[in-house]
């Protein structure tokens, strides 16, 4: 007991410096993901005007869009650590609770509920915290396992009468998030309810309160979406959502590889990274256990049906799970990605209209839970193996095995898995982005390793959102809350930095705003089919599009001088637009209309700002 106290000691601290340490260490020079997390950087915004707990209020973005058409921000536990700490130690903060709750919740389930082992189940938790997620989901994603927890708890034989308990699952939507993961938690309750009702003949009143319980929670956290949807009922962007192809064939084969993808890695919001050792494991400790269970099969007598029921007998109930959820691996996966096809939105749209615009196929969420179910159960099948069977000419012999080696294999594997996670460069994933710049880009190392290459640095926190560039040309200017757009970056920028934006990134907002400022950059649309075609399907990214200047955040700060097409009297007469805020010089400024105030530039920023406004 005390070396597997002293290994998980070793093993949390090695966790807690490699995960958090950058958050302390480095602070806003992190490297903080760009994509679906800075670009749509609301928080900032609200913490200074307010408005996290005004249920309609105008905002100083999007030309005074409601507080309604956030969807991110409900009344959750992120809002309130954002509403009333620092932007990015509530960022941070938001990432720890993130991962206490995801470890919490998985060893709750692993050992409470499973049975498993006490330090499998804590090596397993921690590899499931510490998976890359979209921020915004990281509370909710992590507690996942929770709330199948408190969904067992009640559906036990134990608790068929009713207890007042079943009212604590108030709080849990507190911590969830509605749009994109509450909904499927809803609707497994309610198929839950049933499906154990049936069993058992009788109506568990616990689940039955606690299904309502749990809606009535996610609409007071939520009421603002709820609102939006059943009492204003603006029309909303998502209604022209169309990403899908449009053709039987291009429908298939994206079945075919969306289900490969789901299946191997996840989806990069909330990837489960279990293609390289998670699923070779799980393949071969069940293709193991079902060869076992044909050589019982072979041995028993009777009808086929009789022979496999009792082989169902003496299986193992661990094993038997095993198949369950890899079975629900891809029936998840088969879902997400016929959503991803296209095929069956005509008879959606037609026979279940409600489902319009919502992704159903964000069921693979739950594949991510269950892949580290999985893996715990394959691990746990490891640490029994005590003999192997060998077959010469039809003869059997039986070795055995060192009780040690199945714990150095099985926990080997674990590692390696941690080690996986810890340094997959992908999406979220921002800690081995940071200690990759701090340790080897800014010393140098990288370089001397690598001659050839070019190592310019990820983007920092501090670096995207140059808030003494911004502070300073805001000084300039005597800025008055004038209405701005930017060009050649996020506006999420200038929207942290306290200007009031018509331009930026949201997901669902009302459909005449996304009309509205499509005639605003309509000269570019005409001629930029790339644009166009990204704009007119989704109209997320309400942005000055070109084709030579990219939105992205880059470190060249000597951007070559580009024609801005916009309908000046759009920006001004409709938008009652001021200035614009260009990161490179604009070469048909006098024909639109626009004069250079002035060209501002900071070593510390990666930009290089041309301020413009109007004559």
């Amino acid at each position: 007991m005390q070396r597997k106290g002293l290994l998980f000691f070793i093993i949390i601290i090695g966790v807690i410096c490699f995960i958090f340490l950058p958050f302390i260490v480095f602070g806003r020079n992190m490297i903080i993901t760009v994509h679906d997390n800075l670009d749509q950087f609301y928080y900032k915004m609200f913490h200074d005007n307010h408005l996290f707990f005004r249920f309609d209020a105008p905002t100083k973005s999007f030309e005074g869009l409601s507080t309604l058409y956030y969807s991110q921000l409900g009344y959750s536990f992120t809002s309130l650590l954002y509403s009333t700490l620092n932007d990015f130690v509530a960022y941070s903060l938001n990432y720890f609770f993130g991962v206490l709750f995801g470890f919490l919740s998985m060893y709750i389930l692993l050992k409470k509920v499973l049975k498993l082992p006490q330090l499998l189940s804590l090596c397993v938790s921690v590899c499931y915290a510490i998976l890359p997620v979209i921020p915004v989901w990281n509370i909710a994603v992590g507690t996942l396992p929770l709330i199948i927890v408190v969904f067992y708890y009640f559906a036990s034989s134990n608790n068929i009468k009713f207890s007042w308990k079943i009212l604590f699952v108030l709080i849990y939507p507190f911590f969830s998030f509605f749009a994109t993961i509450g909904i499927f938690i809803c609707a497994f309750w309610f198929i839950g309810t049933i499906i154990i009702s049936v069993k058992n003949k009788k109506i568990n009143p616990n689940l039955v309160v606690g299904f309502f319980v749990l809606c009535v929670g996610y609409v007071l956290v939520d009421l603002r979406l709820f609102y939006a949807m059943f009492v204003v009922k603006e029309p909303l962007n998502r209604a022209i959502f169309d990403l899908k192809p449009h053709d039987v064939i291009s429908g298939l084969k994206t079945l075919l590889r969306g289900f490969i993808s789901y299946g191997g890695t996840g989806y990069y919001h909330a990837t489960s990274l279990q293609r390289y050792i998670v699923l070779p494991i799980a393949g071969m400790v069940s293709i193991f256990s079902f060869q076992k269970m044909f050589f019982l099969m072979r041995e028993a007598t009777g009808s086929m049906f009789d022979r496999w029921k009792k082989v169902l007998v003496q299986t193992d109930n661990k094993i038997k799970l095993l198949f369950i959820l890899e079975f629900l691996v891809v029936v998840f996966s088969g879902i997400a990605a016929l959503y991803d096809s296209g095929i069956i939105d005509g008879f959606i749209s037609k026979y279940i209209h409600i489902l319009t615009g919502f992704n159903w196929g964000r069921i693979w969420i739950f594949n991510r839970v269950i892949w580290y179910i999985i893996f715990a159960l394959c691990i746990n099948c490891i640490l029994q193996i005590d003999t192997i069977t060998f077959s010469f000419h039809k003869k059997s012999e039986r070795m055995v095995i060192p009780a040690i080696l199945p714990k150095i294999v099985s926990f080997i594997v674990i590692g390696l898995q941690f080690i996986y996670i810890a340094c997959s460069p992908v999406s979220y994933n921002d800690q081995i982005r940071t200690w990759f710049n701090e340790v080897f880009i800014k010393t140098g190392i990288a370089k001397k390793i690598f001659p050839q290459r070019e190592f310019n640095g990820f983007i920092s926190y501090r670096e995207f959102f140059s808030e003494e560039l911004f502070a300073e040309i805001k000084k300039d200017i005597a800025y008055s809350d004038e209405k701005v757009v930017a060009f050649g970056y996020h506006p999420s920028v200038l929207m942290y930095n306290g200007f009031n934006c018509i331009d930026g990134y949201n997901n669902a907002y009302p459909l005449r705003y996304m009309q509205k400022f499509r005639t605003l950059i309509a000269p570019e649309l005409e001629t930029n089919e790339e644009a166009r075609h990204y704009y007119d399907i989704w109209g997320g990214r309400m942005y000055l599009y070109n084709s030579e200047l990219s939105y992205q955040p880059m470190r060249n700060k000597n951007t070559s001088p580009v024609k801005l097409n916009i309908d000046m009297d759009v920006f001004i007469n409709e938008f009652k637009g001021t200035y614009i805020l260009s990161r490179a010089e604009i070469t048909n400024a006098e024909a639109l209309g626009l004069n250079l105030v002035r060209r501002y530039y900071k070593e510390a920023s990666i930009y290089t700002i041309h301020l413009y406004k109007i004559k």
